[in-house]
């Protein structure tokens, strides 16, 4: 299933409801672009993985590259709702240690609230 992406708005912060699996060169380029075009308008990304079943090794790369691009711009990147299977992904490859995941987007934008300037 191809990956299809929706964006919502919180305040200031964008919700990006990931549908599908981000495991190819054209699905990585789909969240790749709409981050680089959001990144231009607001600095706070919130990618809800709730209704991705797989992320392989290319996908997982791409979302590291995006929260760096992130981060380099005194932003950032987290991700909501994770399946269990991107769970476990993250801790095999101990990005559980760099990415902050959030059981849902209420508490992900809240969280861009809590963070100290």
């Amino acid at each position: 299933m191809a990956l299809t992406v929706q964006t919502q708005i919180s305040g200031d912060v964008f919700i990006l409801a990931c549908n599908g699996r981000i495991v190819s060169v054209d699905d990585c380029a789909v969240l790749r672009e709409r981050v680089g075009n959001i990144l231009r308008e607001s600095l706070k990304i919130v990618v809800n993985l709730q209704e991705v079943d797989y992320i392989d090794s290319e996908g997982m790369g791409m979302l590291v590259g995006l929260l760096v691009s992130a981060r380099n711009r005194a932003g950032d990147l987290k991700l909501a709702s994770p399946r269990q299977r991107v769970t476990d992904l993250l801790r095999r490859t101990s990005l559980d240690t760099i990415f902050r995941v959030y059981a849902n987007n209420d508490e992900a934008v809240a969280a861009f609230g809590e963070q100290v300037a």
